[in-house]
C-alpha cells in the first residue's frame, strides 16, 4: 500500500458551519463511491502543514485570507480509497473562513471532473446525514473545537 501525506483543512464559516467537499470517488473496479470530506490533498515537497492547509484552500475554495488554528487531529484512512490501496495519512488543522461564499474559478480539470458538490454543514445536518463523510463521526470531533476546546495536543483518530 502506497501511503500519502496529507493536509485536510477544517474550515470553518462564521455561521460555525464546516466546509465538505464531495468526490466522485471511483477506484480502479470502476465502482462508485461518492464520499465527502474535508478541503485539502496532497503537501508537495517541503510543504509544511499550514503551508499546504493555505495552497489548499485557496485552490478548492477560492479564499485568499483564512485565519489558520492548530493542528488538531492526525487519522489513517484506508477505507476512503477503497479498492486504490492507499492509506490516506492526514494531519487536520482548523480554519477561519471570513465568508461561505466559494469561488470554483481556479479548479483545475481534475477537480471539475472529480468535485461532485462543495456545501457548509452544521453539526446537526452531519448528524442527520446518511451520506458518506469522513472522517467518521465528524460531528462529534466538531463539537469542542466549535466551543473553542482545542485538544492540547494533536488528537489521534481512530484509524479506518
Amino acid at each position: 500500500m502506497t501511503s500519502p501525506t496529507r493536509v485536510r483543512v477544517v474550515l470553518l464559516s462564521p455561521s460555525a458551519r464546516v466546509l465538505l467537499i464531495k468526490y466522485r470517488n471511483v477506484g480502479p473496479s470502476g465502482q462508485p463511491r461518492p464520499c465527502w470530506t474535508l478541503a485539502g490533498g496532497g503537501r508537495e515537497d517541503g510543504e509544511t502543514i499550514e503551508q499546504a492547509a493555505v495552497r489548499e484552500i485557496a485552490e478548492e475554495t477560492g479564499m485568499a485570507e483564512v485565519r489558520l488554528g492548530p493542528v488538531v487531529w492526525y487519522g489513517e484512512d484506508s477505507h476512503r480509497s477503497g479498492d486504490w490501496k492507499v492509506v490516506f495519512k492526514e494531519h487536520f488543522i482548523l480554519a477561519f473562513a471570513a465568508t461561505e461564499a466559494i469561488d470554483r474559478s481556479g479548479w483545475t480539470d481534475h477537480e471539475r471532473r472529480e468535485i461532485l458538490e462543495t456545501r457548509w454543514w452544521s453539526v446537526e445536518e452531519l448528524r442527520m446525514s446518511n451520506d458518506a463523510v469522513y472522517p467518521f463521526e465528524l460531528a462529534a470531533y466538531l463539537e469542542p473545537l466549535l466551543a473553542g476546546d482545542y485538544p492540547a495536543g494533536i488528537l489521534m483518530l481512530p484509524k479506518i
